[in-house]
C-alpha cells in the first residue's frame, strides 16, 4: 500500500467525519451581589474560566456546543441538559446535569461541549467542580477550592486560600497570601510564590516551589520536587519522595537545620553553600547539619534519589518586591 493511497484514505475518512458542524448556543445571566461573593460551579463536564470583573455583579456566560448538522439535532441535545442557575444570599449556585446515560458513539461523551465564563467581584469565594475540564481562575480575593477529574487548573494571584485537586491534570498556582493544599494524581504542581502553609503532592508528576515564605509539606511518589525558600527561613520544611530527586535553593545568607538523606545509592550534594555537618556528610546517603548557624529545621528524605543543595546569591534588596504583598492590578 503505497503512501499516497494511505493519504487519500484518511482524507477520506477525515471529510466523512467532518459532514458535520459545530452549532453554538449562549445562555447568559446577571446577578447582583454583596460585596464579598461567593460563586459555586457543580457541573457534569466542561471548561471554566472565572475573571475579575465589576463589584457587585456576578455575570454568567454558559457556551453550549454539539458536533451536529442541524439546528434541531442541537434542540435534542440541549433538551436533555439540566442547567440552574441560582441566586443564593450572596452570590450564584450553578448545577448542571446531563439527564441521558453515557451511548456509544463515533462523538464520544458528552454529547454537548459546556464552556462557563463567569465575572466575579474581586472579593469572591470560588467553589468549582467538573468532571473533564479545565479550571483557570484570576487574580481574586477569597477562599478558591477547585477540582476535576482531568484537564489543566490554573489560578492567578490569590488574597486568601487555595485548596486544588485533580485526577490526571497538571495545577500550577501563581501566587497565595494564605494556605495553599494542592494535589494531583499524575499530574505536575507547580507555585510560585506561597506565603503561607504549602501542601503539594502528586503520584507521578514534578512538584515546583519557587518561592516558599510559610510551612512546606511535600509528598511525590515516582516523582522529582524543587523547593526554593525565602530568606529569613522561619518556618519548618519537610519534602518526602519516592523514586524520585529533591532539590533545595535557598540565599547563601539563609540559617536553618538541614536534616537530610538520600536513596542508600544516592547522595546528598551541596553547591555554593557552607554546611557544618553534625551527622554524615556531603557526597554521603545521609547529612545532618546547620547553615550559617542554624535555625528552623529543613528535612528531606528521598528514598530512591540524590538530594541537591543549592545556594544562590541574596537578590539586592533594590529588585525584590515586598513578598507578604501580591502586585496591584
Amino acid at each position: 500500500m503505497t503512501l499516497r493511497f494511505l493519504s487519500l484514505v484518511l482524507a477520506g475518512f477525515l471529510s466523512a467525519t467532518d459532514a458535520f458542524a459545530l452549532i453554538e448556543r449562549r445562555v447568559e445571566r446577571r446577578f447582583e451581589t454583596p460585596a464579598a461573593a461567593t460563586l459555586t460551579i457543580d457541573s457534569f463536564s466542561g471548561a471554566v474560566h472565572v475573571s475579575r470583573g465589576a463589584a457587585g455583579v456576578i455575570e454568567v456566560t454558559v457556551i453550549e456546543q454539539a458536533d451536529v448538522e442541524k439546528e434541531s439535532d442541537m434542540d435534542a441535545r440541549v433538551k436533555d441538559l439540566d442547567l440552574q442557575m441560582t441566586a443564593t444570599a450572596t452570590g450564584v449556585s450553578i448545577h448542571t446535569r446531563y439527564n441521558k446515560h453515557a451511548t456509544w458513539s463515533w462523538k464520544g461523551w458528552p454529547p454537548l461541549l459546556i464552556t462557563y465564563e463567569i465575572k466575579v467581584p474581586e472579593q469572591c469565594d470560588v467553589r468549582v467542580l467538573t468532571l473533564d475540564g479545565g479550571i483557570v481562575v484570576g487574580a481574586l480575593k477569597g477562599k478558591i477550592d477547585l477540582a476535576n477529574d482531568s484537564g489543566p487548573i490554573f489560578t492567578g494571584e490569590i488574597d486568601g486560600d487555595i485548596k486544588v485537586h485533580s485526577r490526571i491534570g497538571d495545577i500550577a498556582i501563581t501566587a497565595c497570601t494564605g494556605a495553599i493544599k494542592a494535589h494531583t494524581r499524575t499530574g505536575n504542581v507547580t507555585a510560585g510564590r506561597a506565603l503561607g502553609r504549602t501542601e503539594l503532592s502528586s503520584d507521578g508528576g514534578y512538584i515546583e516551589l519557587q518561592r516558599a515564605s510559610g510551612e512546606v509539606v511535600v509528598h511525590g511518589s515516582g516523582t522529582d520536587a524543587k523547593i526554593g525558600f525565602v530568606p529569613p527561613i522561619k518556618n519548618p520544611a519537610k519534602i518526602t519522595t519516592s523514586g524520585g530527586e529533591i532539590t533545595l535553593v535557598m540565599e547563601t545568607t539563609s540559617a536553618c537545620t538541614l536534616d537530610l538523606s538520600a536513596s542508600i545509592f544516592g547522595r546528598v550534594k551541596v553547591r555554593n553553600l557552607t554546611v557544618k555537618a553534625t551527622g554524615g556528610g556531603v557526597g554521603r546517603s545521609r547529612l545532618a547539619g546547620t547553615v550559617n548557624g542554624g535555625g528552623t529545621l529543613i528535612s528531606a528524605d528521598a528514598n530512591g534519589g540524590n538530594i541537591f543543595v543549592r545556594g544562590l546569591d541574596p537578590i539586592p534588596a533594590a529588585d525584590v518586591a515586598d513578598p507578604t504583598k501580591l502586585p496591584q492590578k
